[in-house]
């Protein structure tokens, strides 16, 4: 069934994602975190909310409206160039340091993307504008929610209420769009399909939106759970491997054709990727490495939330911690004049042990 009118049916996905995530999480407030959202003022809420829904909104209807005139394998290469935009977004946020091995990470995989546009037989160059438009709201839209989710005090709890956050203004955002650039009023009439007029064809219509929704929803659940966990270019690592297996699916089913030039375009992409994620390995490892030798911080793994533990504090003897909410809490003693470790005492929730892992640095 090709439905007229993809942003509209997105839209539809999103309010259905909100309604969900808005009951579960009213429902159950205190496992998922839902109070905290009640609680949130309106000024952080739409904050938060807003910036991240229309980004979200530009990177679908973008993405739909290139699919028209681009094919789905040529379309998913083009998309694959996020990393580049989330490297970039991640400089202007501050969220990760510009170093010489990033920079050779985006232009190698830019120049992919320009063997895999210059191989396309049938180009077309609108769609390929629509499709990089798109890339780059991709890339800027992650980046954006995990610049204003990881701010957020007292911070999300699950990435459940990061739906209910998210997903009102990307609903609103899409209708908008819908309304201006499709006019569904004129493009589900009977005159142009079947769509709504008999209680048949207008159940299929729905259902077809409502399996779309909570498909969306999965996914959407597991991409806030990354988010909230990690970080989002780990997350673009991942969806440039999914990018890969639909293509895979194009030329077996759809049969999008290929040629050496774009199986080239597609190979240099993936060096790239693989080389950002072998720094990101390289990095990790200098960095537990240095904890060692400095014997200065150690990492506290508490969920979300991190604390530096003074040196002098540290046990010859490293505990193991089966409470992940166990939390360190420091007091300032004003009157030890020792400035070298002003941190002198811990209190615990409870008297269980603490365990303190060392492989981490976060300064």
């Amino acid at each position: 069934m090709a439905f007229p009118c993809p942003l509209l049916l997105t839209s539809v996905h999103f309010l259905v994602q909100w309604v969900f995530s808005y009951s579960i999480s009213a429902l159950y407030p205190d496992y998922f975190g839902g109070d905290v959202v009640r609680n949130m003022p309106w000024i952080t809420y739409l904050s938060v909310s807003v910036p991240c829904g229309f980004v979200t909104a530009a990177d679908v209807g973008l993405s739909n409206l290139s699919l028209v005139r681009i094919s789905i394998t040529f379309f998913t290469m083009i998309k694959s160039s996020s990393p580049i935009w989330v490297l970039l977004s991640a400089f202007i946020f501050g969220l990760e340091k510009i170093t010489c091995t990033l920079v050779a990470v985006g232009v190698l995989i830019m120049l992919g993307e320009l063997l895999t546009a210059f191989g396309e037989v049938e180009f077309d160059m609108i769609g390929f504008v629509l499709c990089a438009a798109a890339a780059v709201c991709s890339g800027i839209r992650w980046t954006l929610v995990q610049f204003k989710v990881q701010r957020l005090d007292p911070p999300l709890k699950s990435s459940l209420v990061t739906m209910r956050v998210l997903a009102s203004s990307m609903f609103t955002c899409m209708l908008f769009l819908s309304i201006v650039i499709e006019r569904p009023w004129n493009k589900l009439g009977a005159e142009h399909g079947d769509y709504f007029t008999n209680f048949e064809n207008g159940l299929r219509t729905i259902s077809l939106g409502l399996t779309g929704a909570f498909i969306a929803i999965a996914m959407v659940l597991c991409e806030f759970w990354l988010i909230l966990r990690s970080n989002a270019i780990v997350l673009m690592i991942g969806g440039v491997l999914k990018e890969m297996i639909t293509i895979l699916v194009g030329v077996t089913i759809f049969g999008d054709e290929l040629n050496v030039i774009n199986v080239s375009g597609i190979i240099v992409v993936f060096l790239g990727v693989l080389l950002y994620k072998i720094t990101l390995f390289s990095a990790d490892k200098e960095v537990v490495a240095e904890d060692d030798d400095n014997g200065r911080f150690s990492r506290i793994n508490s969920g979300d939330v991190y604390e530096d533990e003074p040196s002098s504090l540290r046990r010859s003897k490293i505990l193991k911690n089966s409470d992940p909410d166990l939390a360190l809490k420091y007091s300032i003693d004003d009157d030890d004049s020792d400035d070298e470790h002003p941190l002198r005492r811990i209190h615990l929730n409870d008297s269980r042990p603490m365990e303190l892992e060392t492989s981490h640095v976060i300064i």
